[in-house]
């Protein structure tokens, strides 16, 4: 799922600590993202946002090995990772 959202980040910045932004995210059976909110900010907010715009980028996530999607899953980022 990371390796799904990871390359839809834009985010220039540098954010002292490689903070985590918590997100959870609701996804439809076929995989389609229906929506996401912050549960638990980083502390910096232009990461946090970086974060939600890279989930909206993303559209949909693939499914797991025995092709069902997990609806909501918390899903951390942080930018070094």
């Amino acid at each position: 799922v990371i390796a799904a959202i990871r390359p839809n980040i834009v985010f220039t910045e540098i954010a002292p600590g490689n903070p985590r932004a918590e997100v959870e995210v609701r996804v439809a059976p076929d995989g389609t993202i229906t929506g996401r909110r912050l549960v638990k900010s980083s502390g910096h907010p232009a990461w946090d946002e970086a974060a939600l715009r890279a989930i909206d980028r993303t559209g949909t996530l693939p499914r797991d090995t025995d092709g069902r999607v997990y609806s909501p899953m918390l899903i951390g980022l942080r930018p070094q990772d």
